[in-house]
């Protein structure tokens, strides 16, 4: 395990060496995350965020003001194949500078991942390899052509007290791989998070902790940072019937 998050470690480091300039912004991030069981080998989730800028760095002297960058949506389905494997399918509808009336760009997306959860000791790992089919809005030409990506993440989840399950550490990396023809780069962007988690008794869970996004510019020439203190609210309902 500490090998796949030692070259996790690695690979940010790769993101980060982008020839050109640095652009630092930094703000919060409110996540909620839904999920149902239907059945024993069915159920749904949906998922849900905000990026909000708060600061940014000055570029040739001149700051952006404060922002609402991306609005999120995924509502998905997912067969269990056994307790360790499964399979999901999702549309997603994402929104960036959705307050913005002459600057927003709209997205829509379909993905089919694939999840396999292992367990080492007491560390829940996590493997997830996901096709993103994309339809991004042109602005300028009114089309919205289909371009994709591979994106594969690493988890770990692990509880703090042997005593109490309750309290738990939960980290996790993904990288962004176009696979497009003729991309401006192929690696485009890293996404890492590590927090500590609380799960109640009625209100489901809540995670907190620092989110940084590493993210090439249209150009390929420049490195976009986004540091983001997250909020998870992570809740679940069963639907199953109680004998």
């Amino acid at each position: 395990m500490q090998l796949k998050w030692i070259v996790s470690i690695v690979i940010i480091l790769i993101c980060r060496a982008v020839n050109g300039q640095n652009v630092n912004h930094f703000g919060v991030f409110p996540v909620i995350d839904h999920s149902g069981q239907l059945s024993d080998k069915w159920n749904y989730s949906l998922y849900y965020f905000g990026a909000f800028n708060l600061i940014t760095e000055k570029v040739i002297g001149v700051a952006e003001d404060p922002n609402f960058a991306v609005f999120y949506s995924e509502q998905a389905i997912t067969y269990q194949l056994n307790k360790h494997l499964s399979f999901t399918g999702s549309y997603v509808y994402e929104r960036q500078l959705p307050l913005d009336k002459d600057n927003y760009r709209n997205e829509n997306r379909f993905y089919l991942q694939t999840t396999l959860n292992s367990n080492i000791g007491r560390v829940l790992m996590r493997y997830r390899l996901r096709y993103d089919g994309r339809f991004i809005q042109n602005r300028v030409t009114g089309e919205s052509p289909y371009t994709s990506r591979l994106r594969f993440l690493i988890g770990a989840t692990v509880s703090l007290s042997q005593k109490n399950s309750r309290l738990y550490f939960t980290a996790y990396n993904e990288m962004f791989f176009n696979t497009y023809k003729n991309p401006i780069t192929v690696y485009a962007e890293n996404w890492a998070f590590a927090g500590i988690g609380l799960r109640t008794k009625k209100t489901g869970a809540f995670e907190l902790g620092p989110f940084y996004i590493a993210s090439v510019d249209n150009t390929g020439d420049n490195l976009l940072n986004y540091y983001y203190l997250q909020l998870n609210w992570i809740t679940h309902l069963d639907f199953r019937k109680k004998n």
